[in-house]
């Protein structure tokens, strides 16, 4: 039913309306760095270089530096955003995952920059993990991870680059990264051993990098950790990626994309226009990714599909001549300097086209969402 509204709404769309899906800030690491099982559980313990940097914040928190680049991320995209939120006043519905201080914290910052720090901004961690929505079996994720391990193409060299990797990082009291056997597992993390330590590292180093902190005690430079992230992103297509895991995870937060593009950003002026904003994680923009079959094939100077933090998926439904297209594209920064400026490139469906038809989209949404998941709130009044 809820599918069936959708499909009744993008048949008589506003003239135009945006969704915004965004990963937060750069922040620090976990604590213990490694979940899920993986036993040493502290990346220093797979490297010669001691314990890593003070992030100068708690765990997983934003990091100063990140902050920073958040706001800078809001002024460069202000002239952008203030132009899709419609006719004055406008509209720009704000919703952060409630179950994360750093979201709500990168929504906060990235208002500021766009100076408009009175907008309202909603914590709805439902909207991000509901929890009315059944819980995958240990069994259907590892089911889920072993079709990833077939269906997705290992990157060349790959275990020569974790054996670099760890040259790098000099040898820890951990055996070394490319002789730790990889592990389907139906836990937390679906894929635990030398691979997931090494996607781990590789993260860790890109928040360095964005908290202003040296990669890998300074042993790493950026056009290293840019080659590097080929392997993170292979690590989370595996992982993460898997139909039944993001059934499980997005379709409730598609379906709210979906529902605000029908509607103009959920309920925007009659005139049209109106923008979203959804502050999540990369398994937000790795899931829906993978749900709509789009992908960036590269976002100069990072690698295919990578979800830097601070990155977004924009999506922007446009009526003309009694149609709708809905085209795609991945917005991103770079952590050379904490000016927050933005960059995008085309995120293309799987007709290898950044534009398809909102009912086109619809219909591909409602192939894949999981309609247990899925609760939308009442339209409003308006």
């Amino acid at each position: 039913m809820v599918l069936v509204l959708l499909l009744i709404a993008a048949a008589s769309p506003p003239s135009s309306s945006t969704v915004y899906i965004m990963r937060h800030c750069a922040r620090s690491t976990y604590l213990p760095d490694l979940y899920g099982g993986q036993r040493p559980a502290y990346l220093a313990n797979y490297s010669d270089g001691g314990d890593l940097p003070d992030w100068g914040v708690a765990p997983t928190l934003c990091t100063a530096r990140g902050r920073r680049i958040i706001q800078g991320q809001g002024r460069s995209l202000r002239g952008e955003i203030l132009g899709r939120m419609g006719p004055a006043p406008g509209r720009l519905k704000v919703t952060y995952d409630a179950g994360s201080t750093r979201d709500n914290t990168t929504a906060e910052d990235l208002l500021a920059g766009l100076g408009l720090p009175s907008i309202a901004r909603v914590g709805d961690a439902a909207v991000f993990d509901p929890p009315w929505c059944p819980q995958l079996t240990a069994a259907a994720k590892e089911r889920a991870v072993r079709a990833r391990l077939k269906a997705v193409p290992r990157p060349a060299r790959y275990e020569g680059r974790l054996a670099a990797l760890q040259a790098l990082l000099g040898r820890g009291v951990a055996p070394p990264l490319q002789s730790i056997p990889d592990v389907v597992a139906g836990g937390a993390v679906g894929w635990l051993g030398g691979s997931f330590v090494a996607s781990s590292w590789i993260e860790a180093m890109l928040l360095q990098f964005g908290a202003g902190l040296p990669m890998a005690y300074g042993r790493v430079a950026p056009p290293q950790l840019y080659e590097m992230l080929e392997l993170h992103v292979y690590y989370r297509a595996i992982a993460d990626r898997g139909l039944s895991i993001e059934r499980r995870g997005e379709s409730n937060l598609l379906a709210h994309v979906l529902r605000d593009l029908a509607s103009g950003a959920g309920g925007a002026s009659p005139q049209g226009g109106g923008a979203s904003l959804y502050v999540g994680h990369d398994t937000n923009l790795d899931g829906l990714s993978a749900l709509l079959g789009l992908g960036w094939p590269a976002a100069p100077p990072y690698p295919a599909n990578t979800t830097v933090p601070g990155g977004m998926l924009r999506l922007t439904a446009t009526a003309a001549g009694g149609a709708t297209a809905v085209c795609a594209s991945f917005l991103y920064t770079r952590f050379e300097d904490a000016s927050g400026g933005m960059a995008e490139v085309d995120a293309l469906f799987p007709t290898g086209k950044p534009c398809i038809s909102l009912v086109q989209l619809t219909q591909l949404a409602a192939a894949v969402v999981d309609k247990r998941c899925v609760r939308l709130p009442a339209p409003s009044a308006s």
